[in-house]
Formats: structure tokens, C-alpha cells, sequence
């Protein structure tokens, strides 16, 4: 279910200005609000050609266009020409991808199809020739621009991750013994040049002349050397180092932290297509595609200096650009300059871009689930592929025209009436609204209505007039390329729901077997209470005999409501007697009188005793002492003695029990010294009053 927030902010009635006010986002009246206002709150949302910024705004952001690919999901993608060729999974096929002009959609045609499942991994040659690996297994196929297939090479290994040049030579990724293998450009002389102790290699990249890998079950990277376990240059917080990329002066490094045991991005990627031996990991409850993952994609900087020094990064400060929950990261290039990164997202295909520690912004937001690879092509322009449901996006770095946004599906938790909604921005915004009776929008919800929006003080205010539902949803449209959205409030008033007391206790003044002195005479009424929709509760706390007429009822909070969900009896106001309490709940202070719904609840009949307790017919006979310990308002508690001054000790109830208002009880004296002594008796009743009696004892 989508979650909402309450904002801090109150339209100040007739001046349109945005003040502060209540921490709870509950006014008088019950009215409430919704609020969006900082990153979080706008990528909660979804947004066609907007960009959502650090700084907590929305503003005009890639142009993208969008086409179809005939596969079950895009995996691998490498620039080629004008566009770009995409590896799909399902059937193993390369999609040759050609990009026109800014907003118009790709074409895209098959140029081959491959044995195998998956496409895993491509690289293109000088002469134009795509090497595509496929699995399961280590196959390497050469595809020419025309689009004929022929054998390359076979690797003794189950999967290839990536493909790379070093050193004059092809290097592969692979898994699962974590090795990277060389062999030259006519798929011969194959060896091992780099063995890791971790379960596969997933990433290359040539920084200058060296080789920088990254691994899993381990997140690390390692420069491949000429010794064949290389050079551990970082070892992160996390389950694998997924993809890397290079700054102008530095290493960019994603990696995903996973809570499952054996899981990663390629197992969430690969597991729901049917494809054999492409992972050796187990299934888990993270496998459920319809659940997000138990999973933290993060995003590294390290900068290496000008002349890109490799040894820095095992002693120079490691920089976290970006870090999501809840989702893994798949992919991250470069743009432009080398200053900005975009990295690929499972968590609605969405496309971050960073640049440095502060200035993190969502570009796009693709119709797809996961965003499965980037590809940088010419003119700064970006192509983007999806998994779960197979599609390519260009991505242009011209603004969009027409950009919209719209916010998650905001819970009212009941049937609401909306109001006013108030927006900070700038340039040309557009409103429209709807609203529904369920957490995803279907054909019972409204049509979108328009809003009219008003300037008014440093905002804009418009009145939303929809039907009662408990969901609702808005969406804007930044209409001209220097449009932004900033701070959105919306105020609804829920309908009303009557709060709710579960239990009345009174707990009786409370003593120890030890105590010497009476407790206070305070009983604590104390009660349950849900409000059921957040609303602030005051409460009535009444009292009556037990099984008293309505006119007998005694009010004890006479001055004001009580607001905590307990109340302290003063028992010397009350006589002796049997008793109940009535707790009354309102929830007045949100809803006002006129609104206010309320509860009652009794409790169960309680005594009231101060009447201290009896001690009659007290006999010594040598040792024994023998006595009667009596009570009217309950029962006798426990009798104990004390002689000449020392400890109290217990004396025993004839019938083993003291459970009534009338007790025999007997002592054993203990052996006395010849002489007078002073033997103290106390009786304590249920309700600590105690009665004391001293005697004199010869010896």
C-alpha cells in the first residue's frame, strides 16, 4: 500500500502563505494534510521526462522516447554506429537499435539470433563485428554487421559477464569460478589470467593501460596483474561490485548488498526466465517478483588523480554518491564531461544521475520494472534498456517539452473530503487530480480532473473537487522547459471514526508483606484507548456505587478533560464502598464539538476500604498466642508479630488460608529471657490498612 505523509504546514487562512504548525499534521476539525517536499516524497512518485533533484524539487528532465523490443527482457547492450545492438533473453537474439532525432522512438530489428538463452555480454570490434557470449555456458559468438553467426570460442566456464580488450588480447568475465580468461581475436590460445577466491567476475574496466575487475559473493575489485590472484585494490560493505565506470580523474563503483544468502542482481534478473544452469543460487523469498528486494544499491567515487594512479584506491578516501533501499543497481556510465554518472535501477526502472557527494537526481522513470543496462552513444545521448518486459529508451539530453508527474497513490486511511491543495513552483504548472476505493488505480477510480491553480502570496492554491474516496492522486505537468515543482500540500478532512476504549482497570493502592507504614490512599484508574484514525483523545472519568442510577454518577475530572489514559483516586474523598468507573473517550480536539464522535467503557466493581482492620480476643497461653483478626470492607490480609522492637514476623491463619473478613490466627513465640517483654500484633486488611496492638509478655 502506498504510504503518505503529513506535512508541518498550514495555509494561512486568506494570505496563501505556507507557516508553521502543528508537528502532527492534525488541525481543529480534523482536518489533515498530505505533503511533498523533499526528494524522497517526489521519488515516491513517477515522472515521464522530469527530473527529480536532491535539493527536493521536479524539474524538466530527459526527453525520452520508447520502443518495443520482440524478447522477454533486454540484458546487455553495447554502442555500434548511430545507435546501439541489445542482447535479449528468452530467445538469445541481438536487436540492432537506430536512433533518430531528439523524442522520436528507436527502430529496432533483429540482426541474429543465437543459440542459447540469454545474450550475457557483448563487445564490438574495429571492423564492426559484435562478440556476443550467451548462456548458459561459456559461448562466444562473432556476429558480422550483416548479421551472420559464427563460432568463436568456448570457455570451459557456465557463464561470461563481460567482455573487455587488454593487452592486445580478449579478456572474459566469468563465473562460476571467478576467473577472467585471454585469448586472442580469433578465439584461440585461451588462458587464465586472473583467478579470485570470490564466485564470479561480473565487471571490467580498462583504466589506462590496467585492468580493474569487480567480484561476488564478495564485493571487491581488483587490479589483474601478472600474478593470476591480482591485486585486492577495495573490499566494500556488500554481496558484489556489479559495474564500473570511470570519472576524468576517478573510479565509479556500484555495489549491491543483498540480505539473502547466494542472491544477487543477475539471480533477481535471470531467475524468471525459465533458463538452465544460469545460477547456481538457491531460491528464496526474495524471489517473488512482485516483492522488492531485500537489497542496497550503492554507488562509489574514488579519485585517482590526474595521471588515474590505481593505488589510491586502497588508501584514498572512498566517496558515496548514491545509496538506495529496497532495490539493486544494475549498470552506470559516464556522460559528457565525465563529471555526471547515470545508473540503471530495479526499483521501477528508474535512472538515477549523480554528480558527487550532494547532487543526486531521478531523470528517468521507465514504464518497465528494472532497468537492466546503459549504453552511452554519440552526440551525449544515452540509450536504456528494461528487463520485465523488454523495451529500449533513448534518452536525449535536450529538455522535454511537456513533462509530467505523477505523485504515488496518497492513503487517506478513510473516505475523505479533499480541499485545497497549495503549490510552490515556478513557470507554467498544471494540475489534474483523481481519486478511488483502491491502492492502485483502476477503472472503479474518477477521471482525471483538471485543477485550476491561482497565484496566491509566494504559492498557488486551486480547490480539488472530488467525490469521497480514500485514495487519491495528482499529477502535474511542467508545460515549458524552466517549470519546476517544489512543494505540493493538499488538505483533506477523513471521515470520522469513533474512538475506541478497550479496558478500564482500577488498581488498588499498592503495599509490600514488609511494609510498616499504610500506602497512600490513591488508587490508579488506568485504560485502553485506540483513536482508530490518529485523532488526539481527551477523556470523562466518572464514578458511581456499583449498580447506581444514572443521577448518581460522580465526575472526577470536574476542571478540565483529562489527556493522559490514566487518573489518580484520592480514596479519602470517597466513602467506603463498592465502586465503578466510567471512562468516556472524545476525539473533540481534531474534529471540534460539532464532529466528535466518543466511547465509554466501565470498569469492573471495585472496593473502596479505609476502614482499618480488627484484632480481638488475643490469649497467651506460655508460647502460644492466639487471636482473631477482623475486617468489614474485604479481608484480612496477613497477621505478623513483633517482639521487643525487632523484625516483624508471620503469624499463621488457623484454617491455612487468609481469605475472609474473620481470621483466627496463632504464634509461637520464640524463647524468651526472664523478664517483662512487649509483643506487638499487626493485622493488615486487602486494602494496606493496618491495625496494631502491643501486649505485655512475662517470663
Amino acid at each position: 500500500m502506498a504510504s503518505h505523509r503529513l506535512t508541518r504546514y498550514l495555509l494561512a487562512a486568506g494570505l496563501g502563505l505556507l507557516v508553521w504548525a502543528s508537528p502532527s499534521g492534525v488541525y481543529a476539525g480534523g482536518t489533515r494534510t498530505f505533503n511533498l517536499g523533499t526528494y524522497d516524497d517526489f521519488d515516491d512518485g513517477e515522472g515521464k521526462g522530469t527530473a527529480i533533484e536532491s535539493s527536493g524539487k521536479v524539474s524538466v528532465g530527459y526527453l525520452s522516447a520508447r520502443s518495443d523490443v520482440g524478447a522477454d527482457a533486454v540484458f546487455a547492450c553495447v554502442a555500434s554506429g548511430r545507435g546501439a545492438v541489445v542482447g535479449t533473453s528468452g530467445d538469445a537474439t541481438l536487436q540492432r537499435v537506430r536512433v533518430g532525432g531528439p523524442g522520436k522512438a528507436p527502430t529496432v530489428t533483429e540482426l541474429a539470433k543465437l543459440p542459447g538463452a540469454v545474450v550475457s555480454a557483448m563487445l564490438r570490434l574495429k571492423n564492426g563485428d559484435i562478440l556476443a557470449a550467451t548462456l548458459p555456458g561459456g559461448q562466444i559468438h562473432r556476429v558480422s554487421p550483416s548479421g551472420k553467426v559464427t563460432a568463436f570460442a568456448r570457455l570451459d566456464v557456465e557463464q561470461i559477464w563481460a567482455l573487455g580488450v587488454y593487452r592486445g588480447r580478449l579478456v572474459a568475465a566469468t563465473g562460476p569460478y571467478g576467473q577472467v580468461y585471454s585469448l586472442t581475436f580469433a578465439g584461440k590460445d585461451p588462458k587464465v589470467i586472473f583467478d579470485a577466491p570470490e564466485k564470479s567476475v561480473l565487471s571490467m574496466l580498462r583504466v589506462g593501460k590496467r585492468l580493474v575487475v569487480g567480484t561476488s559473493q564478495k564485493a571487491r575489485i581488483y587490479e589483474v596483474t601478472g600474478d593470476k590472484d591480482g591485486a585486492l585494490l577495495k573490499e566494500f560493505q556488500g554481496t558484489e561490485v556489479r559495474a564500473l565506470a570511470r570519472t576524468e580523474t576517478g573510479l565509479l563503483v556500484v555495489v549491491n548488498r543483498f540480505k539473502g544468502r547466494g542472491v544477487g542482481s543477475l539471480d533477481g534478473m535471470l531467475r524468471g526466465m525459465n533458463v538452465a544452469a544460469v545460477s547456481a543460487a538457491p531460491a528464496t523469498d526474495d524471489d517473488v517478483s512482485d516483492k522488492p528486494p531485500s537489497a542496497r544499491g550503492s554507488l562509489y567515487h574514488v579519485d585517482l588523480g590526474r595521471k588515474l594512479d590505481l593505488s589510491r584506491a586502497m588508501e584514498a578516501t572512498w566517496e558515496r554518491w548514491l545509496s538506495r533501499d529496497k532495490q539493486y543497481f544494475t549498470d552506470v556510465v559516464t556522460t559528457g564531461d565525465r563529471a555526471s554518472a547515470l545508473v540503471a535501477s530495479s526499483s521501477g526502472a528508474r535512472i538515477y544521475r549523480a554528480r558527487g557527494l550532494r547532487h543526486v537526481s531521478t531523470v528517468a522513470d521507465l514504464q518497465e520494472r528494472t532497468a537492466s543496462a546503459l549504453c552511452p552513444i554519440r552526440g551525449g545521448r544515452v540509450l536504456a534498456t528494461t528487463a520485465d518486459g523488454a523495451a529500449v529508451y533513448h534518452l536525449n539530453a535536450a529538455p522535454a517539452k511537456r513533462a509530467k508527474f505523477v505523485t504515488e497513490v496518497l492513503d487517506a486511511e478513510q473516505p475523505a473530503t479533499f480541499g485545497t491543495v497549495a503549490v510552490r513552483g515556478r513557470g507554467d504548472l498544471r494540475l489534474r487530480a483523481r481519486s478511488g476505493p483502491t491502492d492502485e488505480p483502476d477503472k472503479r477510480w474518477t477521471k482525471w480532473a483538471p485543477v485550476t491553480l491561482t497565484p496566491k502570496g509566494d504559492g498557488r492554491r486551486g480547490a480539488v473537487t472530488l467525490p469521497r474516496r480514500r485514495y487519491v492522486q495528482l499529477e502535474f505537468t511542467l508545460a515549458e522547459p524552466t517549470a519546476e515543482l517544489r512543494d505540493v500540500t493538499l488538505f483533506y478532512a477523513p471521515q470520522n471514526l469513533a474512538p475506541l476504549l478497550k479496558r478500564v482497570a482500577v488498581r488498588p493502592p499498592k503495599f509490600d508483606l514488609d511494609d510498616n507504614e499504610e500506602p497512600d490512599a490513591e488508587a490508579t484508574i488506568d485504560w485502553d484507548a485506540d483513536a482508530r484514525d490518529d485523532d488526539d483523545l481527551v477523556y470523562d472519568v466518572r464514578i458511581r456505587p456499583a449498580g447506581g442510577s444514572e443521577r448518581e454518577w460522580m465526575h472526577l475530572n470536574e476542571d478540565e478533560p483529562v489527556t493522559k489514559t490514566e487518573y489518580t483516586l484520592d480514596l479519602e474523598t470517597i466513602p467506603d464502598g463498592t465502586y465503578e468507573v466510567a471512562v468516556s473517550a472524545s476525539d473533540e480536539p481534531t474534529n471540534g464539538t460539532l464532529r466528535a464522535r466518543t466511547d465509554e467503557l466501565r470498569s469492573q466493581p471495585f472496593v473502596v476500604d479505609r476502614t482499618r482492620p480488627g484484632l480481638t480476643g488475643v490469649v497467651v497461653q506460655a508460647k502460644k498466642v492466639k487471636g482473631v483478626a477482623t475486617d468489614a470492607g474485604s479481608h484480612v490480609h496477613d497477621v505478623s508479630y513483633s517482639i521487643d522492637g525487632k523484625a516483624f514476623r508471620s503469624a499463621s491463619p488457623r484454617d491455612g488460608l487468609f481469605d475472609s473478613g474473620r481470621e483466627p490466627f496463632e504464634l509461637v513465640l520464640p524463647s524468651l529471657t526472664a523478664g517483662h517483654h512487649r509483643l506487638v500484633i499487626r493485622v493488615r486488611d486487602a486494602s494496606g490498612n493496618l491495625v496494631t496492638r502491643a501486649y505485655r509478655v512475662s517470663r
